[in-house]
Parts: structure tokens; C-alpha cells; sequence
């Protein structure tokens, strides 16, 4: 990073830089092809698949349930004894044993069927901004700046290790001929540790930001008026032939275009030296994410249909009150976001109409909302009180309610389709009815309360209980759909279908709330002039078990498939969690030199 600032004149200074920065960042996995999945938890594995099973339907009424109960104890007790990847598994499917003349055996390296890799993103980015400070006025002062940005993202499959094989085979064997191929320019490639595969692209982006704002100071009142603009262009460069894509997805995409503004005011209101009011107002457009841009970046160009810059509005108010013993915050806000996109993969059954002449029902499919819109609506409290020198309490608060604000538009698209003639590749799913269910990822209703010493010879100790509540599942909206309520074997209403059991099936999942109690304390010294010093915490003292967060599975594409599932008590493809920590400990040493 390169900075420059000039002094133009006493009022007036101008600020430039130049900014490059480069990166990489790999999630790792286990690839696998003609052999069965090493996930101990996959759900063939579970004993769960064997006790929701189903006979096939009868007509358009449901088959009949008929667990293997014999099977899923048998699964149950296997998982138990072998309830991590078996590492030795895949390392004995890669070789060969081989017998020596004396008896004794060795290994030779085959095909590897089992290897790991991982997803990388190497990241470049060039920078250059300028930022010019001028007080025009006595009262009066401007800002104003523009940064432009350039991003280059490639993004590959690294393999990291063929697990004690000779080389892995870049195809994909979900589908044949030239479909398989990940790179028609070098089909049937033989990788090995190092090379990449899979899928090979770089996501380009340029972008430029220009904002302007003048500042009004006075004794009892600031305000400021602010108005931004924004362009920016996107386009995928594919490295890759890909043979499910095979015109869609070598060279250069379209670009994506975006010219977006923004305004934004605010003021300040000084009651007194302890009070003041702040309430700030905005209103802009914000270009979708680069990576929601592309429907499917890793095989092909195509950009979502439909896609449109994201709509913000947003308004807060806040009161401050300061005094030596007492700080308090009181905040409120609202902001609704409009045509926010969102795209994800997952495999589905059930999924299309069989007798519309499709060769399955079921498919690996990617799924793109369009037009959704977010509603954010809250107020918070921060209140810290010092009791006596040496003792401080302090409460904070946050409630919310974030929800959805529309029906978005679905559109599927099902790859396997692509390659076809005469074959339609992307479905309109039309409305999934989302309006007014939960926001997933937070907790919407936050309370903390903490209490700290410290002593004059210099150790503090605090304590902090906080309490979380109001945290939602995220929702599949292809469940969401009226799609979901048709049967793909004949394209009518599934008979079992009814509203209630609808709404028994579809309610969304609120996790339980959670107290956790957090202690923190520490200690400095002066040794031979030097200031050491010491921090401890730890975290969820009482070890509590909680969710921070889960999804739906979507797999279950259809009224039936979902009813069955649940109805048999052990769904195979109930939701997915996450869960928080445990106690954690940490300990900071600090030695000043």
C-alpha cells in the first residue's frame, strides 16, 4: 500500500492511495468416483433410511409405510463402532495387494477412486482511491472521494492428495459421453497431486465509487447531506470447456452492468454537554453480489435471468446520555432491502413432471430467487453504570424482528437437461411464499448482563450472562412453491394434500433460547521497567449445547416425499444444524520490550 497527502492550503487537504492485495483460500473435501460414499453419515448409512421407508404409490394415493426396522439396528450399531471416515477403507480401494514369491504382500497404486481436494479462491486485488477535505466555510465542510477497484478471482478444484493412488480421472460419472467431461479441450484427463480439475474460471470485476458530502456544524445542531454513485461491471472468464455447457462455458461471459446511486442525510441535535439526539436517513441501490451474479459459475456463463440491483431504505434514531457514572444508548431502526438474490445446489427428488416426458424426476439442480425482499425492523439499549471506583455493571439489550417482505421468483435448472436437444434446461417455479417468515443466522433477540472489578493494584475480573432468543431455521422456498403440492408422476394435486398438514409440515423451526455465562479477568505488571500483562476468559462456562443456526433440506422436492418423511418418525432428510461451542478457554500473555 502506497499513500500520498497533500496540504492544498490550510482548509484544504487531498488524500491518494494505491492498494494491491493478494490471497488464496481452500476449503478441503473428499472427491470420489465408482465407489460409495465415505461420509459415515450419509444417509444410506443411517438407520433412519431403513425406518422411513415407504412402498411405491399406489396410483396417485401413498404406498404404504414398511419400515426395515432388522436393518436400521444393524446400521445403528455399525455406525456407532464406525462412526469416523475410515481413512484405511480408502487407501485399500486405491492399491492393488499384491503376493510375493516368499509369501510376504505389498501394495501397488491403481486408479485412484477416493482422493482429497479442495475448492480454492485465489484472490488479486488492485486498488486506487483519492479523498479530498475542505473546510469551505466557517460552519461548513466537504468530503468527497472516488476508489476504483479491480478483482480478479480464480477459481478452481486443487487436488491435494490421490490417498495412496496413481492418478484421479477428470470426469464427472453422474453423466455420460461428453457430459462427463469437466474439460472438453483435454478429455478424459489423468490429474494428479497438484493439478487442477474439475472446474477451472476467473470472476472479473471492475468497479468505481464516488460520493460527495457536506457537513453543517453549529452549536446546538450538526447535519450533513450525502449522495453516492457507483458502476460496475462483472463477467465470468471460463478456463474450462465444460461438457454439460459445451458453448456456455470456455472464454468470456457477457458482462453484467450496474449504475447505482445513493443519498443519505442526517443530524445531530445537542440537548446538552451529558444528551444528544442522532438520526441518520438513506436511501440507495447496491449491486448483487459478484458470486449471486452467475446462476451456476462453475460450469457455465449464464447470468440470472432477470437480475437487478438491490433497493435499500433505511432510518435510525438514537439518544446518548453521558455523565461520569452513567453512559446509556437507546437506538431504533428500520431497513427494507428490495430484489436481493439468492442461489444454491442441492439434489432433489420428486422435482419434475415424469409425465411431462422427463427421463427422472429426480436431479442435481441449482436454485435462484430473484426479488427478494427483506424487511429489518429493531431497537437496541447499551447502559453501563459505575457503582463505585472500583465496580461497574453494565446491561445491553437488542430485540428485533427481521423477516421476509415478498414472494420471490424460483427458477430451477437442471444441468443434466443442458447438453440435450430439444430439451429445456431452466424452469419458472413461479412464487415461493416466503413474506413475512423469520430471517435465519441470528438470533433476533439479544440481552446481556455483566459486572466487572477492578482492583487499584491492578486485576479486574468480569462476568457476563447473555441470554439469546428468537433464532429461526432457514427455510427451503422450494417447498414454498405451489409446484411443491403437485405430483411429477402425473402433474396433479397430491389427494393427501391438505392445508393443515401443509402447515403442520411447512411451520418454520424456532431453536430453543440459550443463557450463557462468560467470565473474564486479567493482570499487569511493571518488572524492571517493563509492562507485562495478562488476559484470561473463558467462554460458556457451563458447557451449554445450543444452535446458532440450521437449514431446511430441500431434497424432499415434493408434498409426499416430505409428508412420508416426517410421518415415519425418523425422517432420513430432516433439517441440518449447527451448533455453538462448548467452554473455551484462552489465555493472552503480553510482554511489552
Amino acid at each position: 500500500m502506497l499513500n500520498h497527502y497533500f496540504k492544498i492550503n490550510e482548509t484544504t487537504n487531498l488524500n491518494s492511495g494505491v492498494m494491491y492485495q493478494f490471497g488464496k483460500v481452500g476449503n478441503s473435501n473428499i472427491d470420489y468416483q465408482n465407489a460409495n460414499s465415505p461420509d459415515p453419515v450419509y444417509y444410506r448409512k443411517m438407520p433412519s433410511y431403513f425406518s422411513s421407508l415407504y412402498a411405491k404409490d399406489k396410483g396417485e394415493f401413498s404406498g404404504d409405510f414398511t419400515p426395515d426396522y432388522e436393518n436400521a439396528a444393524k446400521s445403528k450399531a455399525l455406525f456407532l463402532e464406525n462412526s469416523q471416515i475410515d481413512w484405511a477403507a480408502m487407501y485399500q480401494t486405491n492399491q492393488k495387494q499384491i503376493t510375493n514369491p516368499d509369501g510376504t504382500t505389498h501394495y501397488e497404486p491403481l486408479q485412484s477412486h477416493y482422493v482429497v481436494y479442495e475448492d480454492r479462491t485465489d484472490d488479486k486485488t488492485f486498488s486506487a482511491n483519492s479523498n479530498l477535505n475542505s473546510q469551505v466555510a466557517p460552519n461548513i465542510f466537504f468530503d468527497g472521494g472516488i476508489t476504483y477497484t479491480n478483482l480478479k478471482s480464480h477459481n478452481f478444484q486443487n487436488l491435494l492428495d490421490l490417498l495412496g493412488g496413481l492418478y484421479f480421472l477428470d470426469i464427472d460419472t453422474f453423466y455420460k459421453g461428453d457430459q462427463s467431461q469437466s474439460d472438453l479441450q483435454n478429455p478424459n484427463r489423468q490429474v494428479k497431486k497438484g493439478d487442477t480439475y474439475g472446474y477451472n474460471y476467473n470472476l472479473l470485476a471492475n468497479t468505481i465509487d464516488v460520493f460527495t458530502q457536506f457537513r453543517f456544524s453549529y452549536n446546538k445542531v450538526d447535519f450533513y447531506l450525502a449522495q453516492s454513485y457507483s458502476a460496475a461491471d462483472y463477467q465470468r472468464d471460463g478456463l474450462y470447456q465444460n461438457g454439460i455447457y459445451a458453448t456456455n462455458s470456455l472464454g468470456k461471459s457477457d458482462k453484467a452492468n450496474f449504475e447505482n446511486f445513493g443519498f443519505k442525510g442526517g443530524f445531530t441535535c445537542k440537548i446538552s454537554g451529558k444528551q444528544s439526539l442522532f438520526f441518520n436517513a438513506a436511501h440507495l441501490t447496491r449491486a448483487p453480489s459478484l458470486r449471486n451474479t452467475f446462476s451456476n459459475s462453475r460450469l457455465n456463463n449464464s447470468i440470472v435471468d432477470g437480475l437487478e440491483s438491490e433497493n435499500i431504505s433505511s432510518a435510525e434514531g438514537n439518544y446518548v446520555y453521558h455523565s461520569p457514572k452513567l453512559k446509556l444508548r437507546l437506538t431504533a431502526y428500520y431497513t427494507l432491502i428490495k430484489n436481493t438474490t439468492k442461489t444454491s445446489f442441492f439434489y432433489a427428488e420428486g422435482i419434475f413432471d415424469n409425465g411431462a416426458g422427463y427421463d427422472a424426476t429426480d436431479a442435481f439442480v441449482s436454485q435462484t430467487l430473484t426479488h427478494l425482499n427483506k424487511k429489518n425492523i429493531g431497537a437496541e439499549l447499551s447502559f453501563e453504570y459505575q457503582i463505585s471506583a472500583t465496580l461497574k455493571t453494565t446491561l445491553s439489550a437488542a430485540y428485533g424482528n427481521y423477516t421476509y417482505d415478498s414472494n420471490p421468483d424460483v427458477s430451477i435448472t437442471n444441468d443434466a437437461n443442458a447438453a440435450k436437444e430439444n430439451a429445456k434446461a431452466t424452469f419458472d417455479f413461479g412464487k415461493a411464499y416466503l413474506k413475512n417468515y423469520k430471517q435465519a443466522g441470528m438470533p433476533q433477540q439479544a440481552f446481556s448482563l455483566g459486572l466487572e472489578y477492578r482492583d487499584p493494584k491492578f486485576w479486574w475480573i468480569g462476568a457476563n450472562i447473555n441470554y439469546l432468543t428468537e433464532n429461526y431455521i432457514d427455510v427451503s422456498p422450494i417447498a414454498r412453491t405451489a409446484q411443491f403440492y403437485i405430483n411429477p408422476a402425473n402433474n396433479f394435486p397430491f389427494p393427501e394434500a391438505t392445508s393443515e398438514r401443509g402447515n403442520e409440515l411447512l411451520k418454520q423451526e424456532k431453536f430453543d433460547s440459550v443463557a450463557l455465562l462468560n467470565i473474564s479477568g486479567g493482570k499487569s505488571w511493571r518488572v524492571y521497567r517493563k509492562y507485562v500483562g495478562l488476559f484470561m476468559s473463558l467462554n460458556n462456562v457451563l458447557n451449554t449445547t445450543y444452535k446458532t443456526g440450521g437449514f431446511e433440506q430441500a431434497r424432499n422436492a415434493n408434498f409426499r416425499a416430505l409428508n412420508q418423511d416426517v410421518s415415519s418418525g425418523t425422517p432420513s432428510f430432516g433439517p441440518k444444524y449447527y451448533y455453538g461451542y462448548g467452554r473455551t478457554y484462552f489465555v493472552n500473555l503480553t510482554i511489552g520490550l
